[in-house]
């Protein structure tokens, strides 16, 4: 008897949510129909959805993975996550990821006063697609050196960019990433070109960033910063990631300290959480990172799984690599 009930609640379920899906029928016209009242027509339809009888799915290219984002913030005790899904090529992917990263910032409340910036491709793409006035008065703080000291390429001027379209100030670090001696590094770190946009990345609001994959086509590599033979023995130290210049493992520890010491970069525990819950030293401070494509999956992980961001736009490859 008791299942003979239940099949016949499930009819009656079933056709409840024929007439409102199918036929495009009112709560009121059903319940009428069905001689019910609206509230009982509601409950059912609540209970449809809730047993999986109908199942709700958005279909469209730009439609977030919101079943990846929560598990991102439960996993790593992130206090936002937009999870974007992959699209047919990877530069499609590239630009929808930076996309959604500039309307986030445009969006960011409180507004940051200080944004500090590494720079990198995908920074660059960022600051294109954020539109003039997203950020009055902001000053952004570069967080590492560039390339070169003349930093005249499109990837070293994302900083100025960023600025530029606040309207607001930048302020720019003007010596190269990675320098030939520690002792060069210190005396460079002593002059107030270095200094002080260190200072105020260090101290920012809002540190915004993309890991870099461990590889001979990074930045770092075709500059000549680091090379065939550095990069090889990086990943044999167990580099997982370029953390704003600072070569990292699957734990966010440096790998190579002598290197580390000759790398012009904020300190990484300007953006290091202590604790998967968010419970760390950051003491307000927000940390953005921005990535896009299977080369930066890896890297992600090591950010995600060594406390180096609060907030993150990626996309849905990069996610579901992060949760495995």
């Amino acid at each position: 008897m008791p299942n003979r009930r239940r099949a016949s609640h499930d009819e009656e379920m079933l056709h409840v949510a024929e007439m409102y899906y199918f036929e495009q029928m009112t709560h009121a016209a059903i319940a009428q129909r069905l001689s019910m009242s609206r509230w009982t027509v509601g409950r059912i339809l609540e209970e449809a959805r809730r047993t999986g009888m109908v199942k709700i799915t958005i279909d469209h290219p730009l439609a977030r993975h919101h079943r990846l984002e929560t598990e991102l913030v439960d996993n790593f005790g992130l206090q936002s996550v937009v999870v974007v899904p992959v699209q047919a090529s990877d530069e499609l992917t590239m630009e929808l990821v930076t996309r959604t990263a500039a309307q986030r910032l445009s969006e960011w409340r409180p507004r940051p006063r200080v944004v500090a910036v590494s720079w990198g491709r995908t920074m660059a793409h960022v600051a294109q697609h954020l539109g003039s006035g997203w950020n009055p008065d902001v000053v952004v703080a570069q967080t590492n050196g560039g390339v070169a000291v003349t930093r005249n390429d499109l990837v070293g001027r994302s900083v100025v960019r960023m600025a530029e379209r606040g309207p607001g100030r930048s302020l720019t670090l003007q010596a190269p990433t990675i320098v030939e001696s520690v002792d060069l590094g210190n005396m460079l770190r002593q002059d107030a070109s270095v200094s002080r946009p260190l200072e105020a990345a260090q101290k920012a609001d809002l540190v915004v960033y993309s890991p870099g994959a461990v590889s001979l086509d990074s930045i770092l590599a075709t500059a000549g910063h680091v090379t065939t033979d550095g990069i090889e023995q990086l990943r044999n130290n167990g580099a997982s990631a370029d953390i704003m210049s600072h070569y990292v493992d699957v734990n966010g520890d440096v790998v190579d300290e002598e290197l580390d010491s000759r790398t012009i970069s904020v300190d990484l525990d300007c953006v290091r959480v202590r604790g998967r819950k968010g419970h760390g030293r950051l003491r307000g401070r927000r940390v953005l990172a921005v990535a896009s494509g299977a080369e930066k999956a890896e890297a992600m992980g090591a950010a995600l799984h060594g406390g180096l961001c609060t907030d993150l736009v990626i996309d849905a490859r990069v996610a579901e690599h992060a949760l495995q």
